[in-house]
């Protein structure tokens, strides 16, 4: 990505995966979840600016962690792998994301919303309650996130293959 990309915050949706990924970690690592916000801040740091990010995730988490407290989730590792995958591939629960444009790129850095966190949650739980009332999709069982192949500067760095957590 260019250098214009520097002061500018990730879309959205973008946002909302990487949320979904630090919660997923912070599930199954030993790690604090400051910890893990801040690798994948510092992970994204040549693509967006890292400006009130690993502010926004913590509180995201948060808020991640209250809603699912609240409410009875069977598996959430698998929803929020779902989670990421609807991300990456619906606009909303009726919109198919549009991963090829003409001009502009879908990853390119937006100017920070003020309300990204509320739109995450928000957007979290309606997903959440739509596959609970079996109106949304999961991801296919088949799916991995090296499968999404427009947005692999993103999936790659919030999956990275083992040899390269090494470096």
């Amino acid at each position: 990505m260019s250098a214009q990309n520097k002061d500018n915050c990730p879309p959205q949706f973008v946002f909302e995966i990487m949320v979904a990924q630090a919660a997923s970690r912070f599930l199954v690592e030993d790690n604090p979840a400051e910890q893990i916000v801040a690798e994948i801040v510092t992970a994204f740091d040549e693509l967006y600016s890292s400006d009130a990010l690993e502010t926004d995730m913590i509180d995201g988490l948060e808020r991640l962690f209250g809603f699912i407290q609240s409410v009875e989730i069977s598996d959430v590792d698998r929803l929020l792998l779902s989670y990421m995958w609807f991300c990456a591939n619906f606009e909303s629960l009726r919109v198919e994301r549009k991963k090829k444009f003409l001009f502009g790129n879908p990853l390119k850095g937006k100017p920070r919303l003020l309300a990204r966190v509320y739109t995450m949650i928000t957007n979290f739980r309606s997903y959440a309650t739509a596959v609970g009332q079996g109106h949304a999709p999961l991801s296919p069982d088949s799916w991995t996130p090296n499968d999404e192949i427009e947005f692999e500067p993103i999936f790659s760095l919030l999956f990275p293959k083992p040899e390269e957590k090494k470096k």
